[in-house]
């Protein structure tokens, strides 16, 4: 009976473990639209990447830890993570963190929005740069703001990922912390051995990042790894316009079409048309800044000393 009792606890163990392991990936069908009660798992691993997002646009430091960041640290989710290194350059403009959460088994890298006003004129940098030479054109601003940090980042990404050899790799951002997770996971898993199969991205209301030659390139590299959350209608996923430079959208895109958490899955169809069943179904004049504050409820109102830093 003994023994029983003792191989049952085995199994239990056993299935926990595998439930556990498979915590990072979602299982969701492009063209598919799900009610709020059939991915509640879903919803938890936004709320969780949208507060690293956050806490990471409130200007954390090594010094001060979580005390700087409001609701948005007050969470297991956040204070059970160590951190590991946080950066804010000012030229070019940059500001993230890198933590490792023991309990979840992840290396998270989350990048800064638009919380800076030196920012907007990052985010105002829309003409397009070559990417690698003839990987297609991306948004100079954010390309520059990546290279601003990218050697500090890369450094402590190797260590890290030589201390924790079986923890995930997540990348993640808000807004232009999004666009800017997004362009950092491309760079670094073709500077990195190993980081392709440990990496996912996670982007919450991310604006669009290069034309439909860049898109196209991510895709092949990142796009089935890569879940770029949108929400209802943030005007911040409609920009820049697709007319300007070819901008263009990369998958795979999980759009909360309510308040509730009601999600559809849109893909990206040959080239660049946008799926017209997701977030660019919304017309541009009935979108508002309000949902661009409201991922399930996150970002929360006091996620910052202020909305704006210098």
């Amino acid at each position: 009976m003994l023994r029983a009792s003792r191989l049952l606890t085995l199994l239990v163990f056993a299935l926990v473990a595998r439930l556990t392991a498979a915590y990072q990936d979602v299982e969701l069908v492009p063209g598919r639209r799900y009610q709020a009660s059939e991915v509640k798992p879903v919803h938890n691993l936004v709320r969780k990447y949208m507060r690293y997002s956050t806490a990471a646009s409130s200007f954390v430091d090594i010094a001060s830890g979580w005390t700087s960041c409001g609701l948005a640290c007050n969470s297991p989710d956040v204070y059970d993570v160590a951190l590991n290194l946080t950066w804010h350059v000012d030229i070019p403009l940059s500001d993230g963190l890198i933590g490792v959460h023991t309990r979840d088994k992840e290396i998270v890298v989350a990048w800064a929005g638009t919380h800076r006003y030196r920012a907007l004129l990052t985010d105002m940098s829309v003409v397009t740069v070559p990417y690698m030479g003839t990987e297609g054109n991306v948004h100079s601003g954010f390309l520059e703001s990546v290279r601003g940090a990218a050697r500090v980042v890369e450094s402590h990404l190797r260590q890290l990922m030589v201390d924790y050899p079986d923890y995930m790799v997540v990348f993640t951002g808000h807004s232009k912390g999004g666009a800017e997770a997004a362009l950092s996971a491309l760079d670094l898993v073709r500077r990195i051995d190993g980081l392709r199969q440990r990496v996912r991205v996670w982007t919450f209301g991310e604006p669009r990042l290069g034309d439909t030659h860049f898109a196209n390139v991510y895709n092949k590299e990142l796009g089935a790894i890569t879940y770029r959350v949108t929400s209802a209608a943030d005007p911040v996923v409609a920009m820049p316009p697709r007319f300007l430079f070819d901008y263009c959208h990369h998958n795979l895109e999980i759009w909360l079409s309510s308040a509730e958490g009601d999600i559809y899955v849109g893909q990206n169809f040959k080239e660049c048309a946008e799926d017209p069943r997701a977030s660019s179904s919304v017309d541009f004049y009935d979108r508002s800044i309000v949902w661009h504050k409201n991922y399930l409820g996150l970002p929360p109102s006091d996620h910052a000393v202020a909305e704006f830093s210098w």
